[in-house]
């Protein structure tokens, strides 16, 4: 089969964990041999190296120029405001769609799904390009960041965009099963999770200057790293936590980053007179952060959403770090308990201390446990495995 042409068209920001999502993709496709290019909004580039870092979590984050525009409409925008952009951007999108695709022929179209955004899949449409859609959220979720002004509507739009999907890919089967409620058929619908590039933990060891400066030198160190907010319930950890300690006297804890909860984590820490073994490290520039997770003896998710695939939960396997989880459908997706981590019913302190104190115990059995989940990652989980999954949704695949 010959190389193809694809455009990647999306409607984010193009920083952070969707920086890093697009341009994995990208790079694995382009490295397959095809020709790969992205549709950004303008002034966005999500190849920049720079785009690793947040646009809109950090208040030590820097944006400029147009990056600043997007991101104060972002933040400040009331919601029905923001809706009713999200549906006018359509109009400018089509334009920038059908001058890219008039210009050179293309054999694909792949997008990231963003609401209301349609302008893509009927773009492709009326081309007759197979056009296969990226979705990490759908109208309806639950206990989403930005509540929804108009959610009837966006549910149309979906109807509207799904109808015209060659394939869609959903980050979990939570998504999948919403999609699917829509009448798109099965076959069309596929459960593909985030995944992570191993080459970049080559060559990373434990750094013992970094573990001493952290007070953290000759102990064993659970934690959890990410930007933390209310459904990472962190009070939650920090409760069960305090009770492996009274067993486990020389455990300590480390919170890797910052987030909105994060001073209501201090004073839990405090309240439970543990802070002398917890460690909070703030936000950690992205290049550092691998070096950080790497001090991690033992990986805790203590808590998440339904429907999204955590990008830090394959960072700790490329690792080889034990990983303890809730039982989500989105870890559930990845993980078998017992076999590739811990899992525990969410929000079950009990059940969730069993699962780390019998990692703490076990040391060689949690580590037959992290070498399980490292030999997962590398075959069902590389950016190159998902890339060819792009392809055979549209079928485009090489025989």
């Amino acid at each position: 089969m010959k190389d193809l042409r694809i455009l990647y068209h999306h409607r984010t920001q193009g920083r952070g964990a969707e920086a890093v999502h697009i341009s994995s993709i990208v790079l694995a496709l382009r490295e397959m041999g095809h020709h790969v290019t992205v549709l950004s909004p303008p002034g966005i580039d999500p190849m920049d190296p720079a785009a690793s870092a947040p646009v809109d979590k950090s208040k030590n984050v820097q944006t400029s120029g147009v990056q600043s525009l997007w991101k104060l409409v972002s933040r400040h925008l009331p919601n029905f405001l923001f809706e009713l952009a999200e549906i006018a951007y359509n109009v400018p999108a089509s334009r920038r769609l059908a001058a890219a695709l008039d210009a050179e022929p293309y054999d694909l179209v792949y997008e990231r799904y963003a609401f209301y955004l349609v302008a893509g899949a009927r773009a492709a449409h009326r081309r007759g390009i197979a056009f296969v859609l990226e979705a990490n959220e759908v109208s309806g979720i639950p206990n989403r960041a930005r509540r929804q002004a108009f959610p009837g509507l966006c549910a149309r739009f979906e109807r509207h965009l799904f109808a015209r999907c060659t394939g869609i890919h959903t980050v979990s089967s939570y998504l999948r099963n919403m999609i699917l409620r829509q009448g798109v058929p099965e076959s069309r619908v596929h459960v593909v999770p985030n995944a992570f590039n191993v080459e970049k933990v080559r060559g990373i060891e434990r750094d013992e200057a970094l573990a001493a400066t952290l007070g953290l030198a000759g102990r064993r160190v659970m934690g959890f790293a990410g930007w933390f907010d209310r459904w990472d319930r962190l009070d939650f950890f920090i409760d069960v936590f305090a009770q492996v300690r009274a067993r486990h006297p020389g455990v300590a804890l480390m919170l890797i980053g910052d987030g909105p909860v994060l001073v209501d984590a201090r004073r839990a820490v405090a309240d439970r007179g543990v802070a002398q073994d917890v460690v909070f490290t703030g936000a950690v520039p992205r290049a550092q952060v691998l070096h950080y997770l790497n001090l991690l003896d033992l990986a805790v998710l203590p808590h998440s959403n339904d429907f999204g695939s955590p990008v830090v939960m394959f960072e700790f396997m490329a690792l080889k770090k034990p990983v303890v989880a809730p039982r989500l459908p989105p870890i559930e997706d990845v993980h078998l308990d017992g076999q590739t981590a811990r899992l525990f019913t969410p929000l079950d302190a009990a059940q969730c201390r069993d699962a780390i104190e019998r990692m703490l115990d076990d040391p060689s059995e949690a580590q037959a446990i992290a070498d399980r989940a490292y030999a997962l990652l590398t075959d069902r989980h590389t950016w190159k495995r998902n890339a060819e999954m792009i392809l055979e949704a549209a079928g485009l695949a090489r025989p």
